[in-house]
C-alpha cells in the first residue's frame, strides 16, 4: 500500500474522515482552514459536513433537536439532547450557575416507542434487515431535553463539549426513525466523489460514502484511508459485545493480550492477587464522560465518607477539557501545568497546606503521557505523596495505552478514551473508568459507583466499539514501530538532537524539538512501561512509545508550510488506524494562545498521530513536508 513521496490522500475540506456517516473527524487540510475554523469563518464552517462529536454536533442530532424545539419548545428557545434525566439536571444546573445573568432553563422528557438492549434475542444479528430488527425493539426510548434561551446556546454547547453528555449520532438516527422522519430528510454525508488520488496541489480523498466500516462500497478498494478502517468480521449481539468489551479491558490492564481477537473468552474474576476484573470496568459514551463521572464519583464518595471534598490537583498540561471539568465542577483545582519533577516539592507543599486547613486535596489527575507534549509524570513520587496525604490518583492512560504502559501500581482509577487507538476506526465514541482493587478506597468507590451508575452507552455504539477493538493490540504494535521510525527521523534533524541550529550541509534547522516519549521524561515513562507477564520469553506485543509525536517548528510560517504540504489525512482526534495530523494549539487553545504558550504549547506545533500505512509512505509524506518547511524558512530569512 505504498505511495510516492509526494502523493496526497488528504480529504477535501469539511468532509468526514474516514468517509463514513458516524466519522469522528473532519478534514481541515490547510493551516488557514484551521485558523478560519477557529474564527468561525463561513468559508470553513459552511463546508463542514461533520466534526469531532463534542465540538461539532452531528447533523442527525441537530435535526432531532430542531424537531424537539418545534414540538416542545417555546418561542426563542433552543435545546440540548442528553443521555439521561440525571444528566439533564446536571446541564440545567450548569447553565444556571455559569450564566452571566439570570436565565430560564427547563428540562423536558418524552418517550418514544422503541427498545432497550435487554429485549434483543441472544442470536440477534445487527446485519438483519430493518423489518427483522424492528420486531425485537419494543421498549421505550426516552428523549431528555434541556431548553434555554437561544442566546445561551454557546454556554449550553460548552456543557456538551466539556462533559461529552450529548446523545450519540446513532441514537439520534434511531429516534428519527421512530418519529417517522423520511430517510431523505435525514442529513448524511455527501456522495459522488470520484475514486482518484490527487496531486500534491489537490486534496480529494477518492472515497465514496459507506454506511459502515463493515460494508465498503464499490470504488473504495484503492483508497488508503478506507482500507485501514475496513472490517469484514461479524458483530456480536449487544449483551455479548458489552461483556466482551469489559473483559477485553480487564485483561489488557492485566497485560493479557494472548488472544486479542477472541470474543468468547471466559470472564476475568477476582483472584488472590486482587487484580482488576470485569466488574471493575465501567463503560461510558466517551472519554470525557468517563472523566466527568470519575470526578463526580470522587467528590460524592468523599462526602459520603463524612469527609470534606476539597480541591483536586491537575498535574501536567492535560487535554484542555479535563482541566475545564476540574475547574468548573466542584471546589476547583490546583494546576501544575509543567508537570515535571521540579514541581513535586510544590505539590507536597500544597497537599500539606490543604490538609492542615481542613480542606484536604481529594484527587490528583494526570495523563500518561500528556497531550501534546508527551511528558510522563513521576508516578513513583506522586504515589508517595498521595499515600501520605490520602489523595486518590486518576490516570488517563489513553496516550500511553494498554499495550505500552502499566499504571495500576500507581493509580486508584484508570480512565481511557476508547474512541482513540482502542477503536482505531474513527467511527464511534467510547470511554471507560476502571477501579483498582489494590487501592485502599476501592470498596467505598465501587459501592457508590455500583449504586449510582447509569448505563448511558448506546447499544449500537457498544457493538461497533467491540468490533473495532478486537485486534487493538496488534494494531498498536504496528503503530508503535511506525511512530518510532518517524520520530527518530525527525529527531535526527532537530536542533535538540545535537544542540546545533544548522545541519551538516549548512542549512538552518527548521525543527526546534520533537516531543515523543522515547526521549521526553524517559525515566518516568520507563517506570510505567509494561513488562511481559512471562519474563522468560519475548512478549507477544512489546511495549513501545505510542502513536503520537509533536513537532515544534522554528516559527509559524515553517509550521504552516509543513502542515500544508503533509500528504496524510488532516483533522482533529488521534489514535486512528491511518496517519492524521493537526495544528494542535489552534484547535485546542485558540482562545488562550498566550496562556498555552506559557506552558510550552505555542502555535507553531504540528501533532502527528502515526497510523498503520507502510513506513516508507509515512516517511515520504514527512520528508516532502519538511522540504517545504525548509523552503519557507529560507524565504522568510
Amino acid at each position: 500500500m505504498s505511495t510516492t513521496e509526494t502523493s496526497v490522500i488528504a480529504t477535501e475540506l469539511g468532509l468526514p474522515v474516514p468517509y463514513l456517516p458516524h466519522a469522528v473527524s473532519v478534514s481541515l487540510p490547510t493551516w488557514q482552514d484551521n485558523l478560519d475554523y477557529a474564527e468561525g469563518e463561513a468559508r470553513v464552517v459552511g463546508a463542514m459536513t461533520t466534526g469531532y462529536p463534542r465540538f461539532v454536533i452531528h447533523r442527525s442530532i441537530q435535526l432531532l433537536a430542531h424537531l424537539c424545539e418545534e414540538k416542545f419548545g417555546n418561542p426563542g428557545e433552543r435545546c440540548m439532547l442528553v443521555s439521561s434525566a440525571k444528566l439533564a439536571d446536571a446541564c440545567l444546573s450548569f447553565l444556571l450557575s455559569h450564566s452571566s445573568s439570570p436565565v430560564e432553563v427547563r428540562v423536558a422528557h418524552h418517550t418514544l416507542a422503541s427498545s432497550t438492549p435487554d429485549c434483543l434475542p441472544e442470536n440477534h444479528n445487527y446485519r438483519q434487515e430493518p423489518e427483522d430488527h424492528e420486531t425485537s425493539r419494543q421498549q421505550p426510548l426516552e428523549l431528555h431535553m434541556v431548553f434555554f434561551p437561544a442566546e445561551s446556546f454557546k454556554l449550553a454547547k460548552s456543557f456538551w463539549q466539556f462533559t461529552g453528555h450529548g446523545i450519540s449520532s446513532r441514537r439520534a438516527e434511531r429516534c428519527l426513525e421512530l418519529l417517522n422522519v423520511p430517510r431523505s430528510s435525514v442529513p448524511s454525508i455527501p456522495a459522488g466523489l470520484s475514486s482518484t488520488t490527487s496531486s500534491p496541489s489537490g486534496t480529494p480523498n477518492g472515497s465514496s460514502p459507506g454506511g459502515s466500516v463493515e460494508s465498503l462500497q464499490a470504488g473504495l478498494s484503492q483508497n488508503q484511508t478506507m482500507l485501514l478502517v475496513q472490517c469484514d468480521e461479524e458483530p456480536l449481539p449487544y449483551a455479548e459485545a458489552r461483556s466482551a468489551l469489559q473483559r477485553r479491558i480487564a485483561r489488557a490492564l492485566r497485560g493479557d493480550f494472548s488472544s486479542p481477537a477472541e470474543t468468547s473468552l471466559s470472564p476475568v474474576f477476582k483472584s488472590d492477587d486482587q487484580l482488576v476484573s470485569d466488574d471493575d470496568v465501567f463503560l461510558y459514551p466517551g472519554g470525557m464522560s468517563a472523566i466527568w463521572h470519575t470526578h463526580q464519583l470522587i467528590l460524592q464518595t468523599v462526602e459520603k465518607m463524612g469527609k470534606v471534598a476539597g480541591k483536586s490537583i491537575c498535574f501536567g498540561f492535560p487535554y484542555t477539557d479535563t482541566l475545564k471539568i476540574l475547574e468548573k465542577w466542584g471546589p476547583g483545582c490546583h494546576f501544575f501545568g509543567s508537570g515535571v519533577d521540579d514541581d513535586l516539592s510544590e505539590v507536597r507543599r500544597v497537599a500539606q497546606e490543604a490538609a492542615s486547613s481542613g480542606n484536604p486535596i481529594v484527587a490528583l489527575f494526570c495523563e500518561v503521557s500528556t497531550n501534546p507534549l508527551l511528558r510522563t509524570p513521576n508516578m513513583v513520587e506522586l504515589r508517595k505523596i498521595a499515600d501520605e496525604f490520602d489523595i486518590l490518583i486518576v490516570v488517563d492512560e489513553t496516550i500511553g495505552n494498554f499495550v505500552n504502559v502499566d499504571i495500576m501500581e500507581y493509580t486508584d482509577i484508570v480512565v481511557t478514551s476508547l474512541t482513540k487507538v482502542f477503536s482505531g476506526r474513527t467511527n464511534v465514541m467510547g470511554g471507560s473508568l476502571v477501579l483498582n482493587p489494590q487501592r485502599r478506597h476501592y470498596s467505598a468507590l465501587r459501592d457508590h459507583l455500583k449504586s449510582t451508575y447509569e448505563d448511558l452507552y448506546w447499544h449500537e455504539d457498544v457493538v461497533c466499539m467491540e468490533l473495532n477493538s478486537r485486534h487493538f493490540a496488534h494494531r498498536i504494535d504496528v503503530i508503535n514501530r511506525n511512530a518510532e521510525a518517524v520520530a527518530d527521523w525527525l529527531w535526527d534533524r532537530s536542533e535538540v538532537y545535537d544542540g546545533e541550529s544548522q545541519s551538516s550541509n549548512g542549512k538552518k534547522k527548521v525543527i526546534t524539538n520533537v516531543f515523543f516519549p522515547k526521549w521526553v521524561t524517559r525515566e518516568n515513562y520507563d517506570a510505567c512501561r509494561r513488562r511481559p507477564l512471562d519474563s522468560a520469553g519475548a512478549p507477544l506485543y512489546p511495549s513501545g512509545f505510542g502513536s503520537l509525536l509533536t513537532i515544534l517548528f522554528s516559527d509559524e510560517p515553517a509550521a504552516r508550510a509543513f502542515y500544508d504540504n503533509l500528504g496524510c489525512e488532516k483533522g482533529p482526534t488521534w489514535g486512528t488506524n491511518f496517519t492524521l495530523a493537526c495544528p494542535y494549539t489552534i484547535l485546542a487553545h485558540y482562545c488562550e494562545l498566550d496562556w498555552a504558550a506559557e506552558y510550552g504549547v505555542p502555535i507553531n506545533l504540528v501533532r502527528i498521530s502515526v497510523g498503520m500505512e507502510d513506513e516508507a509512505t509515512i516517511l515520504g509524506w514527512v520528508k516532502h513536508a519538511l522540504e517545504a518547511a525548509e523552503a519557507a524558512m529560507a524565504l522568510s530569512s
